[in-house]
This record gives C-alpha cells, structure tokens and sequence, in this order.
C-alpha cells in the first residue's frame, strides 16, 4: 500500500487549504512536488500533488467533497 494522489494543481495554494482541511480531520497527507513547482513555477509542466495514503482515500474523498459543497 502506498500513496495515491487524490487532487493535482499547477498553484500549490489550491491545495494547501485541502490539506489543511484533511489534516484537521486526522488525515496525513503531503504534497507531492511542492518544492519543485516553487523552483520552477515558470514551467507548466510542473504540477503539485495531494496524496493521501491509499486506506484513507475513501474517507478523503468524502471529505473533499462535503467541504467543496460547503
């Protein structure tokens, strides 16, 4: 079992505020690729990743989707 990425963002703000979200919730999760899209954010190619690992998907994803419907 390992990681999986449950939502991608070329601004990794997007998903700072998801991470937070599902941390507060007893989730652990990172982003994938954080600091590379820093460096080179002039590169579109680059996105950032919240993953999470793969047990907690489901009860991420539910709660990704009780906060956007908020």
């Amino acid at each position: 079992m390992g990681f999986v990425t449950i939502k991608e963002s070329h601004i990794e703000s997007d998903l700072l505020v998801l991470k937070s979200v599902l941390e507060s919730e007893g989730i652990k999760c990172f982003l994938k690729n954080q600091y590379t899209t820093g460096i080179m954010s002039h590169m579109a190619t680059f996105v950032v990743e919240l993953q999470v690992h793969e047990s907690d998907l489901e009860i991420a994803q539910n709660i990704i989707k009780d906060f956007n419907s908020k």
